[in-house]
């Protein structure tokens, strides 16, 4: 797969690590480097020391140490231009604050690798 984006690099944040295991696996299949964060505190830090890089990040909505919105919002206010992609495993019923958060698509889980480069395709199409 041709990347779609020069910075290259997607930040998954799961508290499971079975899931950040798969995932992981899927994006580097897909040409893409991977940062791992277990939690939106951890999140946050990884991010601010390698937003330069990060072209995505794909973020759980429910973490061990706050909701996923609280999380997309400090990751948007580091850099609104970044692109976030919500999971979950409960469905897509969504708060009014997790829709007026700044997510920019969902992606239910459990998900197939097709699915995952799919919507990275569709995330990622315009950004430069």
């Amino acid at each position: 797969m041709d990347n779609l984006n020069e910075k290259n690099t997607i930040l998954i944040v799961d508290d499971e690590p079975v899931v950040l295991k798969v995932a992981s696996m899927m994006i580097k299949k897909l040409d893409y480097e991977v940062l791992q964060a277990t939690n939106g505190m951890e999140a946050s830090h990884v991010f601010s020391n390698n937003k330069d890089i990060i072209c995505l990040v794909i973020l759980d909505m429910q973490l061990p140490d706050e909701n996923g919105s609280d999380t997309c919002k400090r990751l948007k206010a580091i850099k609104p231009d970044v692109k976030i992609l919500h999971t979950s495993g409960l469905g897509r019923v969504l708060g009014n604050d997790s829709l007026g958060c700044g997510f920019d698509g969902f992606l239910p889980k459990p998900f197939r690798i097709e699915e995952l480069s799919n919507k990275l395709k569709e995330l990622l199409k315009n950004t430069k």
